[in-house]
């Protein structure tokens, strides 16, 4: 019988060798996609987090404010991303994804649940019950981990979960804003 430290490296490796097979298969559709990585990856932030400034997707990002500009320009250029004004400070200006936007982050996703359905369409109704249950598991310990780490950071009114999270809800904003 493994240990729980054997088994962990297991789901880890598992996991890993998931993500290369998964890369395959969305590399098609994302190559397909007249949007450059950084641009990408700001249409996931702001998908996520519904609107934010371009501080916080700087900071998500991991570069300078203005780096963010020219990537933000390009999006709104392309209709992908809007700015607008925050209803709280008319000087501060959110970005929030357009139907366009929209459009491309669910075209994405599709791509990615139609493979999916293929792949589990072929596993056995035992496994995908298995499956289940791994899957549930993990999500529990994703919300118990999330709970955690945003009262380790003293975040006030933190989601329970990041599926309802909003810009005023980002770690980083809080701390930053706090300290």
């Amino acid at each position: 019988m493994k240990s729980k430290v054997e088994l962990i490296s297991e789901v880890v490796e598992i996991f890993k060798t998931l993500g290369h097979h998964q890369m395959r298969y969305q590399f098609d559709s994302w190559r397909k996609l007249d949007v450059p990585l950084a641009q990408l990856k700001s249409l996931f932030i702001i998908h996520v987090w519904g609107s934010v400034t371009v501080h916080d997707l700087a900071f998500d990002l991991g570069v300078t404010p203005g780096d963010v500009t020219s990537i933000v320009d390009r999006m709104v250029e392309q209709g992908l991303v809007q700015r607008s004004e925050s209803p709280d400070d008319r000087r501060i200006v959110l970005l929030q994804l357009t139907d366009k936007g929209r459009e491309t982050i669910t075209s994405i996703r599709e791509t990615g649940h139609s493979h999916m359905m293929r792949l589990l369409e072929k596993m056995h109704k035992h496994e995908l019950n298995a499956l289940v249950l791994g899957i549930r598991a993990l999500l529990k310990a994703m919300e118990k981990d999330y709970k955690e780490m945003t009262s380790q950071q003293d975040v006030k009114d933190a989601p329970a979960d990041m599926s309802s999270a909003t810009p005023e809800h980002s770690i980083h904003r809080q701390t930053v804003n706090s300290a």
